[in-house]
């Protein structure tokens, strides 16, 4: 199974062996007894941070400008991207999120010595008054 991360305006790719988690949720608040109006969507990205190998051939990881997009300010435009997370299976997209108004609610990076790679966890959300325009689609060929 493989993970496909992007964001457009600016763009930034994910490596392929980068993400190695994906998790979609739709959030209800918990003290809800009935169907409400307060609903949100976060998506959770979990994965490695590659070594930058850029000598041996292999440009540094895209990690770096996800940690860049997390500091952006509300304010600034730039806080909010499109994203696209494609989950595939031997050539068949079982799954294809796109969150158009996302914005990054945290971003962590741990390393330890017994790894020798970090992983990273990036949870979004998507705008509440853009709920209607996120899509899950699913089950077509590459």
């Amino acid at each position: 199974m493989a993970f496909l991360f992007s964001t457009a305006d600016p763009e930034i790719t994910l490596e392929a062996e980068s993400a190695t988690e994906i998790s979609f949720q739709v959030e209800i608040p918990q003290d809800s007894r009935a169907r409400t109006k307060d609903v949100g969507v976060m998506m959770i990205v979990k994965g490695k941070i590659m070594p930058d190998t850029e000598s041996a051939g292999n440009a540094a990881d895209s990690t770096a400008k996800i940690m860049d997009w997390s500091i952006v300010p509300a304010e600034k435009k730039e806080a909010y991207r499109s994203v696209t997370v494609k989950v595939t299976s031997g050539g068949i997209t079982t799954r294809q999120y796109e969150l158009p108004n996302a914005f990054i609610v945290d971003y962590f990076e741990n390393f330890a010595n017994s790894e020798g790679v970090g992983e990273f966890t990036l949870k979004l959300k998507q705008m509440k008054n853009k709920l209607a325009d996120v899509k899950v689609t699913g089950g077509f060929s590459e």
